[in-house]
Order: C-alpha cells, then sequence, then structure tokens
C-alpha cells in the first residue's frame, strides 16, 4: 500500500513487526491532532511498531501535524490518494479518517474507520491488536 508518492508501508515498516497507520481527516482537525498526540504517547516504535500518521494534502499540510506528532512519521497524501486506497472515502465534503495496523506480512490486523474523527482512533484497541502481532 502507498502511503504517499514513492512510500509504501513495506518501506515504512523497515524490518519491525508492522505499521500502524492514522489517517487524519484534515490537518487543522482538532480531534485527528489529539489523536495524533495520543498515538505518539503509545510508544509504538518501542514494541517494535513503526507508527505513521497520514495526512491529505500536501507538504505545508504534513508540516502543520509534523510539529506535534513527536517520534512519529508524518507523510503528505496528495489528493488524500492514500485514504482512498485504505478505503477511507470522502462523503458529504467530509473526509473519513481512521487507523490501520498493517503486521510484517502486510496484512491489516485491525482497522478502525469512521466518517467523523471521534471515533478514528482507540488506543486501548490498538494496544490490544500491536499486543496480538
Amino acid at each position: 500500500m502507498e502511503l504517499a508518492p514513492g512510500i509504501t508501508v513495506a518501506e515504512l515498516r523497515d524490518g519491525r513487526r508492522g505499521v500502524a497507520v492514522y489517517f487524519v481527516r484534515a490537518a487543522s482537525c482538532a480531534v485527528c491532532l489529539q489523536h495524533v498526540k495520543e498515538l505518539a504517547g503509545l510508544r509504538l516504535a518501542d514494541r517494535g511498531v513503526t507508527p505513521v500518521v497520514v495526512v491529505p494534502g500536501e507538504d505545508a499540510q504534513a508540516d502543520r501535524v509534523r510539529r506535534i506528532a513527536g517520534p512519529v512519521r508524518v507523510v503528505a497524501s496528495p489528493g488524500a490518494e492514500a485514504h482512498h486506497a485504505a478505503g477511507l472515502p470522502r462523503s458529504m465534503l467530509l473526509q473519513h479518517s481512521g487507523t490501520l495496523l498493517v503486521d510484517a506480512a502486510g496484512e491489516v490486523r485491525y482497522r478502525l474507520a469512521t466518517t467523523l474523527p471521534m471515533g478514528s482512533f482507540d488506543a486501548a484497541a490498538l494496544t490490544a491488536a500491536v499486543d496480538a502481532l
């Protein structure tokens, strides 16, 4: 799965157990930015999982998220192409957001997606899915 031009999940995994990807609705979404902070707080890299945030838009939007993301890799997805490839469409002018956990074999082991960002990230459920890898 390509998350941004030339950036794939396999490359981001870099030999680790998996990749946790949070797709934000927009760089200006306060709820999404809170979820980014929660993702950073999980310290998934210490557990062999690469945390990644995908921001729809260009580098300027991704830079806004990078400032609060801490040790989490942030990539821009022009035109929200990565969101669409992950099954997160745009509906009624709202970009869906969600969380995926992809294991070392490239299989999606956890998925949480929603139109409204309040339900797009669950730290406890993601942690349990990481434990099950």
